[in-house]
């Protein structure tokens, strides 16, 4: 199972730019549709030029925020939309240890 970056249409311009980087959400594409869909993108982590690991470059374009709503496809593969360079800041140093520390805690995950 992939997990990707997911855009809605409506947040991508005519130049294949994502308009609000931070309406972005994370979801599972399979047979051109929306298998599954999380939350939006923590900034912290996505948008941040001081964390590399997990930066949202580039996504994967929807009709809408629904489960089984379709991707835009080419023949060669996906759609994607880009998110430009303006979009990212420095937003420092992120603990990731402690922030899954953090969420076992709230998630009750022993």
């Amino acid at each position: 199972m992939n997990i990707r970056h997911v855009v809605e249409a409506s947040n991508v311009d005519d130049k294949g730019y994502v308009l609000d980087p931070s309406e972005v959400k994370h979801g599972v594409v399979r047979a051109g549709k929306i298998w599954d869909l999380a939350g939006f993108i923590d900034p912290r982590t996505h948008l941040n030029l001081d964390f590399v690991d997990h930066r949202v470059t580039k996504c994967i374009i929807a009709g809408r925020f629904i489960k089984y709503a379709p991707v835009k496809i080419k023949q060669d593969g996906f759609v994607f939309a880009h998110v430009k360079n303006e979009s990212y800041e420095h937003l420092g140093f992120v603990d990731i240890d402690e922030r899954r520390i953090e969420w076992m805690k709230r998630c009750q995950i022993k």
